[in-house]
């Protein structure tokens, strides 16, 4: 009898010392009580990535109040059709000037001929950039960015009508399907504090830049580059008193009932919207990390 207990004890310490050799931690042995995520409702820990949609996309962060919080799209997922949509590659000083330098960022450039007595072109900044007064600096900092005045307005002066232009790597061309864009964008400055619209717009575009505009609608944006050469894709309502906190835009446009240029659009052309809102306003848009892509 008695060794058949002390044959048990053997087995049972034998056992034992396996087991404790045998574990790394909590989670290989077979507990869990140290090792729960300190969110159980996502099922992950502070700081961990996540899906703050539903679209199985891990585009956000948890919190420490276990909220998954949605980040910003990062631009290295969007470039297929626009170049350069973060605006970091760059030919120059961007501190160089602080007015109407577009066309430092590589893809980009401005709308018509000159800035100079009459409508200007689109600014390049970044976070060390010394900035006219009563404007602030978009958040969060994300390098480089475009800047331009929208106004929605009739004016006779087109001074503050602005745009800028993203050469597409390919044609988008008709009947291809939907297309979606997003962009972040930011307040920076108001003169008049009403509702402004961004507008997007495909354009055919090859040669000489066309003379500056004569007042904010003349010529139409549809008829800057000649009749039929532009589509209006779509726009973005920024409401008065928005702040300088980007926040992410998007719109989607269908190439199969769009009336398009024949030969497709090589260009995206941003600026306000051609279709006046009844109240006259004006901003002062950051703009960054845009992203097209086809459905």
């Amino acid at each position: 009898m008695k060794n058949i207990v002390s044959n048990f004890k053997t087995i049972g310490l034998s056992f034992l010392a396996i087991m404790i050799l045998s574990c790394d931690g909590d989670e290989v042995c077979g507990y869990t009580g140290d090792n729960d995520p300190d969110c159980p409702n996502l099922e992950a820990n502070i700081g961990d990535d996540c899906d703050s949609n539903g679209d199985t996309i891990l585009d956000g962060t948890v919190n420490e109040f276990c909220e998954c919080i949605g980040e910003m799209m990062p631009p290295v997922a969007c470039g297929d059709f626009m170049q350069n949509v973060d605006f970091e590659v760059v030919t120059g000083d961007v501190n160089a000037s602080i007015d109407q330098d577009i066309n430092l960022a590589t893809s980009w450039g401005p709308l018509w001929g000159s800035g100079s007595g009459s409508a200007s072109l689109a600014d390049l900044w970044n976070s060390s950039s010394t900035l006219p007064g009563g404007f602030v600096q978009p958040t969060p900092s994300s390098g480089n960015y475009a800047g331009m005045w929208i106004e929605n307005s009739n004016a006779a002066s087109p001074s503050f009508r602005e745009g800028m232009f993203n050469q597409l790597s390919t044609s988008i061309l008709p009947s291809t399907g939907i297309y979606v864009m997003s962009f972040n964008h930011a307040v920076m400055g108001i003169t008049v504090n009403n509702d402004v619209k961004i507008g997007v717009y495909g354009v055919n575009f090859s040669g000489t830049l066309p003379p500056n505009p004569t007042s904010m609608q003349t010529p139409s944006n549809l008829d800057l580059y000649g009749p039929g050469n532009s589509v209006l894709l779509g726009e973005i309502l920024v409401p008065a008193g928005s702040s300088n906190t980007y926040t992410t835009a998007s719109l989607s446009f269908d190439t199969n009932s769009l009336t398009m240029p024949a030969a497709g659009f090589t260009h995206i052309m941003i600026t306000h919207s051609h279709i006046v809102l009844p109240d006259f306003g004006r901003m002062f848009i950051a703009f960054d990390d845009y992203c097209l892509i086809s459905e």
